[in-house]
């Protein structure tokens, strides 16, 4: 039985060790919520304008967890990258607010003039871009306290923005660039700069725009078509018939565009377009409702999709499927969607703090503190062993 129990010792030592790095990695995964294992699937939805202002959807779950409310309606949504912040545009308060995304607490808040509605967040730069209708200023922000750093100049007023990244949209080394649409057409700045760096017209106002991976916007206008634009040679072409398009978002693995159009009660579906080559016949397809929609968000697996309708409800879509796999009830006119990850549970703000985040963060300290302090005891009675054995051979 000794020599046995000698002959395990070396191994009970070597699993003590290689257990050390697993344990460091359960210790620190524990201050976020995993996410679904592709890394990319949502697990929750924000939605605006319910009847609860702001309604938030668990995925898993297949319903509304909580809600948030705040002061005047909101206008659009931003999610920080982790999930942390969720940023709020409130023109009706000429305001634009930061809230902590799993308590609803404000973090921070800053007055705009022009009734602030629309959100482009840069999360390398770490700074929100807004703008508003009744501006030619676009306001740039510190996207963790809210402070001006700076503000970019058009010649008329924002109908939309958002921005185009080196190695997504643009060759490597270029600088990021930030499109504006506006009753002219469309206007684009270097970010770094601030300069104007192109001025397009269109013969539309120009209303949304989004943009994919690769090198094509796409830019919704005023009772008018959509037009495809290319990034870098900034050419444009009509590809969709005229409506009175909502908000669009993209299928970030096939690029495709979804765009609530409320005139006709769907959400059409347009393949990509690459200025150059034939243009595909458009919409790819199209998907029916019962009432109007009003805006829509793609996950980025581009597994599901959500969709705000004018009835009060959102709709969750199977897209592979193509079929609905639930609908929520959230009340008063839902008009833009988000979708993103738990927040994490350490928190950086006071108003972040959970009951359920000081337990994780005291037990994560605990655990901590145990792996430092219990590998240090066991060799010291280790030792303490192996000297008590060299004495009696003495």
């Amino acid at each position: 039985m000794r020599q046995t129990s000698n002959a395990s010792a070396p191994g009970r030592r070597r699993w003590l060790w290689s257990s050390i790095p697993l344990l460091l990695c359960l210790l620190f995964s524990t201050g976020t919520v995993p996410v679904w294992a592709d890394g990319g699937a949502p697990n929750l939805a924000y939605v605006a304008g319910t009847s609860a202002d702001i309604s938030v959807i668990d995925v898993t779950q297949q319903k509304v967890t909580r809600t948030i409310a705040t002061t005047g309606d909101v206008y659009s949504l931003l999610l920080s990258i982790d999930g942390r912040y969720l940023y709020v545009s409130q023109p009706q308060l000429g305001r634009v607010a930061i809230l902590a995304a799993n308590t609803g607490n404000l973090i921070c808040s800053v007055p705009l003039s022009g009734q602030p509605a629309f959100l482009a967040l840069d999360p390398i730069n770490t700074v929100l871009y807004v703008a508003g209708n009744h501006t030619d200023m676009i306001t740039v922000l510190n996207a963790t306290n809210c402070k001006i750093q700076h503000i970019l100049h058009a010649s008329t007023s924002i109908n939309g923005i958002a921005l185009a990244f080196a190695g997504t949209n643009l060759p490597e080394g270029n600088d990021t660039r930030l499109w504006a649409t506006t009753p002219l057409g469309l206007a684009a700045f270097n970010t770094r700069t601030g300069q104007l760096i192109a001025s397009i017209r269109l013969p539309e106002e120009a209303r949304a725009i989004t943009i994919p991976p690769g090198k094509t916007a796409y830019v919704t206008t005023k009772q008018g078509p959509i037009y495809a634009l290319d990034l870098l040679s900034a050419q444009t072409v009509s590809i969709m018939k005229s409506s009175n398009y909502g908000s669009m978002d993209f299928d970030e693995l096939t690029s495709e565009i979804y765009v609530p159009d409320p005139q006709d009660d769907t959400l059409e579906i347009l393949a990509p377009v690459t200025l150059g080559y034939a243009t595909p016949h458009e919409p790819l397809r199209s998907i029916h409702f019962d009432s109007p929609p009003t805006s829509v968000a793609i996950t980025n697996d581009g597994q599901l999709g959500f969709v705000t309708r004018k009835n009060g409800q959102v709709s969750m879509l199977d897209l592979p499927g193509k079929q609905t796999i639930t609908t929520f009830a959230v009340g008063g006119s839902p008009h833009f969607v988000i979708t993103g990850v738990y927040p994490p549970l350490a928190p950086l703000n006071a108003q972040e703090i959970t009951l359920s985040g000081i337990i994780v963060t005291v037990g994560a300290y605990g655990l901590l503190a145990v792996m430092l302090i219990g590998p240090g005891i066991y060799f010291l009675l280790l030792l303490r062993r192996r000297w008590r054995v060299q004495n009696r051979i003495q």
